[in-house]
């Protein structure tokens, strides 16, 4: 049974790529023996199958620098010991820092989960993204926008690029009834960030509509963001509630208790939130600044210009004032989130690692 290791910070925080990289290791689990190794001994914030085994690395060093190739040092053990197969790096801007030296079995995979034309521009964010370039056997990338990106810019063969979409990480959901998600009578946005999810901009457009007993509701905020952000929300009066909360535990119960999802993002790849809001069947209200998000759509939702908040916010009463035209897009949510099932996911996967 071959052996995979996957490297992450923590899997402690509540992210997207925390969920899917759990729902990954729980599938491969059947079929390979897996470990994820981490640097920050927080609690896992979401379920990982106890067959996966979980390893905390302590780098020590009084400079970074000895740190970093102490890092380096306890990975390289890490992976001999285990006679590792594959490992895998879930960051091309820090793979510098984590795979200066491997053992000759092991072959390196890049799984890149931030937009290459948004990244950081760094230096030495792009010396590492190049590195990755030439030592990683594969990069696996979230979008068909990303695979052309990373090949124009590094010159990279086809073969070596790897397009796998995220899977829905939520549990199935049997039943779907437009008329009741419309009955929710609410606007949803996640994320926890302000600047990088534009949540600036959907507090502005929010504060354009007047639709009787319609509430917003923004979740994944850390205490620090949401005073930010309630104190930006003095600047505006509303005729309509908004709702502001921390990271949630049941996502699914959030996207069931929704009507509409509303991704305002200044900067995203291919986010999770919006397949899984999908498949649920909340028709989708999107700037059009993020060519991975609207590859994610398939006439399932109303997309319009970045920065125009006037935009937006018409977008969002177009859904709440036609019911009909909100029923149609909210079919077409449900039936195209089909192609990124769990099952699908796996099998790419499996396909890369045989």
């Amino acid at each position: 049974m071959k052996n995979i290791s996957f490297f992450i910070n923590t899997l402690g925080a509540a992210g997207g790529t925390q969920r899917v990289l759990t729902t990954l290791a729980n599938l491969l689990v059947e079929d390979y023996l897996v470990d994820i190794l981490i640097i920050n001994d927080s609690k896992p914030f979401f379920k990982l199958d106890s067959r996966v085994n979980l390893k905390l690395l302590r780098p020590s060093g009084n400079f970074k620098i000895m740190s970093i190739l102490n890092l380096n040092k306890l990975i390289f053990r890490e992976l001999k010991s285990s006679s590792c197969d594959y490992y895998i790096s879930l960051d091309s801007n820090s793979i510098l820092f984590q795979s200066l030296y491997l053992p000759k079995k092991t072959r390196l995979l890049i799984w890149e989960h931030f937009s290459l034309t948004k990244n950081s521009n760094k230096l030495l964010f792009r010396i590492s993204r190049y590195y990755a370039t030439k030592r990683a056997q594969a990069i696996v990338l979230l979008s068909n926008v990303e695979k052309k990106d990373w090949a124009e810019r590094y010159n990279i063969p086809e073969s070596k690029l790897k397009h796998i979409y995220n899977p829905i990480t939520i549990e199935e959901v049997n039943n779907h009834d437009s008329d009741q998600l419309y009955r929710n009578k609410k606007v949803l946005a996640i994320g926890n960030n302000i600047h990088i999810k534009g949540f600036d901009y959907l507090i502005q457009a929010w504060s354009l509509l007047e639709k009787k007993g319609w509430t917003l509701e923004i979740i994944g905020l850390k205490e620090k963001e949401q005073e930010k952000l309630e104190k930006l929300m003095t600047s505006y009066s509303f005729k309509n509630k908004v709702i502001i909360k921390g990271r949630v535990s049941n996502i699914r119960q959030k996207y069931l208790d929704s009507s509409i999802y509303c991704l305002c993002s200044r900067n995203e790849a291919t986010p999770l939130v919006l397949i899984e809001s999908q498949y649920v069947g909340l028709p989708a209200v999107i700037f059009d600044n993020c060519p991975g998000a609207l590859e994610l759509l398939n006439d399932s939702g109303n997309v319009v210009a970045y920065n125009h908040v006037d935009l937006l916010s018409q977008a969002i009463v177009d859904l709440i004032d036609s019911k009909k035209s909100f029923k149609q897009i909210s079919i077409k949510a449900r039936q195209n989130a089909d192609r990124f099932n769990r099952q699908t996911f796996k099998l790419k996967w499996k396909q890369i690692l045989n």
